[in-house]
């Protein structure tokens, strides 16, 4: 009898507990924002004006010391949450509404089937546009285009979410300035670069251009990139000796405006050459 009334006490006794933590709050500080990222964590540097300077100056991880053999747990809860948004931004399915907004045509998945599993595990998967996106792309695309732009996700959803739009625009803008053709741009889940290619068969376009988000890392999880080449196709077989690529446009990186402009000019270098690349670079040597 007394037994079973001990035993009945700590329940309720672990069950008041319970109740109690639940209503706990511990209130701590965000440890992502750039104020935390740039205090200095070196105690009695010998310069603190030129270590705080050194920070400002670079979005590497310098100047947070160390406790004994290990990290401070700041570093190491931060290196977390960066990691964490690698995975937000590799996981990311870029919503129709942006690719509508981007004024894209959405043309579905690569041979993937849009499985991320797949995407990562099988490359050349992620390099060629499935049987139905191709059947959207000759329905919807004009044929033999100047240039045809294609955008993806690739490994970063965020990349196109917040820079595709102004880097797409500059590219477009900048190439109907100077009276080159461009198709009308298309999108699809989880391609790769090899897409200059498939594009480039599909559509006997002379220069493909593909914006991708690029693998993310820990300093910058949402930076995109653009690679372009002339005459890409699977036969001959064009590789990346052939093409030209503006990495790291972000706001961490290449601004992109900034980048847009850079791959008008060298869209327009490939009209003039005929060719990209390895070959371009020493074409224009003379």
């Amino acid at each position: 009898m007394a037994d079973g009334y001990v035993g009945k006490q700590k329940t309720a006794d672990v069950e008041a507990r319970r109740k109690a933590s639940a209503n706990f709050t511990l209130e701590l500080p965000d440890i992502t924002t750039d104020a935390m990222r740039k205090e200095p964590l070196v105690k009695h540097p010998a310069s603190p004006d030129g270590l705080k300077a050194l920070i400002a100056s670079t979005p590497f991880r310098i100047g947070v010391s160390r406790e004994g053999p290990r990290p401070k747990l700041r570093t190491i809860h931060q290196m977390r949450a960066d990691h964490a948004a690698t995975q937000d931004s590799l996981n990311y399915i870029v919503p129709p509404a942006t690719i509508q907004r981007l004024g894209l045509i959405d043309v579905g998945e690569t041979e993937t089937e849009g499985v991320l599993e797949t995407y990562l595990r099988f490359p050349p998967k992620g390099r060629k546009f499935s049987a139905a996106a191709k059947k959207v792309i000759l329905e919807k695309c004009k044929k033999n285009p100047t240039v045809q732009i294609v955008v993806s996700n690739g490994l970063s959803g965020y990349a196109i979410e917040r820079y595709a739009g102004d880097v797409l625009k500059g590219l477009v803008d900048g190439l109907k300035a100077a009276k080159i053709d461009v198709g009308a741009p298309v999108y699809v889940n989880r391609g790769r670069v090899g897409l200059l290619n498939d594009i480039g068969d599909i559509l006997n376009a002379e220069v493909s251009v593909v914006l991708i988000g690029e693998r993310p890392g820990l300093i910058i999880g949402d930076a995109l990139s653009i690679y372009a080449g002339y005459k890409q196709r699977w036969e001959p077989l064009t590789t990346d000796a052939n093409r030209d690529n503006i990495c790291m446009i972000s706001k961490l990186g290449k601004d992109p405006l900034e980048a847009a402009a850079e791959g008008v000019a060298l869209i327009k270098d490939y009209l003039k050459y005929k060719t990209s690349g390895v070959a371009l670079a020493e074409a224009k040597k003379g």
